[in-house]
């Protein structure tokens, strides 16, 4: 039976927040020529495998990107894992989402993964829904920005690093400078409190990961721009966000992020994107 979510899609009526098989959380309140992605926004981990995870939930969440879906909120169409990478990773290709060993710990006792086969059908569900998603806007609009949010811990680095980092490795820099530094740009005029607002490219990440590169190949005339945002906003060990940072976080990235959109359209042909 065709899941109820991707019938509505294709039929692309707009719906708000709605769980998809306990796999992802999605949303298209409009059609326009926007995704945002956010993998490692969840935190659900099979009970009957916590026996054989050698890793506390704490552990697990210090290597999550906790309330990356709620710094997009009020933008319209969302993407967002709900399940822990440390069940699979979706920003990893199906040959190595499931390792023994991740971050530079081991994950799990014994011989590694133990239900490999429903972790992998639940990997490959959510491309499936994300391939539809990006079929049913690049065949409308001839295009599509995606936005592959995630976070990172600045505990890791023993180094000042960049509020945002912007990674950019998987794309043909050249044909797509002007928009990229406007990006920079507009990131770097978002203010919080008691921080220095400091953009990057290619610091502490390059967007090398398996979902910007996945979206390149299979959907050659969509745009996927990958930002890192530093875990200021949040207690890097239980996730508890900062009031202040936050809620400027939350009220700056996503119209900062919708006049990058707009930039970006102003690169393509002119097409209706009122749907």
């Amino acid at each position: 039976m065709t899941d109820s979510i991707i019938q509505d899609l294709r039929h692309f009526r707009r719906f708000d927040d709605r769980d998809y098989r306990g796999i992802a959380k999605v949303r298209v309140r409009r059609f326009i020529p926007l995704l945002c992605v956010a993998l490692h926004d969840g935190h659900d981990f099979p009970a009957g495998l916590e026996a054989a995870c050698l890793l506390t939930e704490r552990d697990r969440l210090f290597e999550e990107d906790p309330h990356t879906a709620r710094l997009v909120e009020p933008l319209p169409i969302l993407l967002a894992g709900r399940e822990s990478r440390y069940y699979y990773d979706l920003n990893r290709s199906v040959a190595e989402a499931f390792p023994r060993i991740a971050f530079g710990r081991q994950v799990w006792a014994g011989d590694g993964h133990p239900d490999i086969p429903r972790a992998l059908r639940r990997h490959r569900a959510f491309y499936r829904l994300a391939g539809t998603l990006l079929t049913l806007l690049t065949r409308r609009f001839g295009h599509c920005l995606v936005i592959d949010l995630h976070s990172y811990n600045a505990s890791k680095h023993d180094r000042p690093t960049p509020l945002f980092n912007l990674g950019t490795a998987a794309l043909d820099i050249p044909s797509h400078r002007g928009l990229l530094d406007r990006a920079l740009q507009e990131l770097s005029r978002i203010r919080i409190p008691g921080l220095e607002t400091t953009v990057a490219e290619n610091d502490v990440f390059q967007g090398r990961g398996h979902f910007v590169n996945w979206v390149s190949r299979c959907f050659p005339c969509a745009l996927p721009l990958c930002l890192e945002v530093r875990k200021s906003y949040c207690d890097e060990q239980t996730g508890e966000p900062i009031p202040e940072i936050f809620g400027a976080l939350i009220e700056q990235l996503p119209a900062s992020l919708h006049r990058v959109y707009r930039a970006y359209l102003a690169t393509r042909p002119q097409q209706d994107t009122s749907a």
